[in-house]
């Protein structure tokens, strides 16, 4: 049972890594090369 369980937790922290991984490379391809003029953001309507 201990073994199983390990090799879950093994798996899950291999998942988050790799997904933590994509986040920061798709981050630094949507950061552009020059600052752009800040716009001011949107209110956006609560969800009810």
């Amino acid at each position: 049972m201990f073994s199983l369980l390990s090799l879950y937790f093994a798996y899950r922290r291999d998942v988050v890594v790799a997904e933590r991984y994509v986040a920061g490379l798709a981050r630094a391809e949507a950061r552009p090369a020059a600052p752009a003029a800040r716009r001011p953001a949107e209110r956006l309507p609560l969800a009810a």
